[in-house]
């Protein structure tokens, strides 16, 4: 995206890969965004996901383990990585809506880049409540929205905040065009840290593996 008036330019990748079987599915994703302005640092972003999911007997019940990486030049993020698991329900699961959500717990490490204050590394056990919601219509448009809600146990109080929301219209074969949200949001960062990231970007995307 290249918007003249005001000299800002944002380049945006992004690439979803998933393996659904017969009584499991794993899947992967990945977005980078690189955003510039005049007068201001370039900020970059980039976050890969990974999940995967078992059905239990009962086909509305799984258990699931989810892993992420995220690295945020505006939240002074070097890495933060997440590790999780716990037991989901499907609340529908047909050919044109897939609506989960799963609950349990989490493991989050988060190094941030040098200030004027040293934060060092920063290890933070706690709950987690996430949700996904896809949306297909003749395989010509998905809406994909995922949210996850960490509510801090060794930090009562804190509280981490993941949205992505993707929309795509199928132009040609594996070609779409896509429309996304992203946000991150942290209520008690470090001081002189910003506690959110978010923004929105479109452009074409290309999807590959089983969707």
């Amino acid at each position: 995206i290249y918007s003249k008036g005001n000299q800002s330019t944002q380049f945006n990748v992004s690439s979803d890969v998933s393996y659904p079987r017969e009584r499991w599915t794993a899947a992967a994703s990945y977005n980078s965004t690189l955003s510039t302005s005049t007068g201001v640092s370039a900020s970059t972003r980039n976050q890969f996901n990974l999940g995967a999911l078992h059905l239990m007997r009962s086909n509305n019940w799984f258990y699931a383990g989810v892993g992420d990486l995220l690295q945020s030049s505006v939240q002074g993020i070097q890495l933060q990585s997440n590790i999780g698991g716990g037991v989901g329900r499907y609340l529908a699961n047909t050919n044109h809506a897939t609506i989960s959500l799963v609950g349990g717990f989490a493991w989050q490490r988060t190094e941030y880049k040098q200030s004027i204050i040293p934060q060092g590394t920063q290890e933070v056990a706690s709950a987690m409540l996430a949700g996904n919601v896809k949306l297909f219509k003749f395989n010509k448009t998905n809406l994909s929205v995922t949210a996850s809600v960490f509510p801090a146990l060794s930090q009562p109080g804190r509280v981490y905040t993941n949205l992505n929301v993707a929309y795509y219209i199928k132009i040609v074969s594996n070609l779409s065009w896509n429309a996304s949200f992203y946000g991150n949001w942290d209520n008690q960062p470090p001081p002189t840290f910003s506690g959110s990231d978010y923004g929105t970007s479109s452009g074409l995307s290309w999807t590959f593996g089983n969707r």
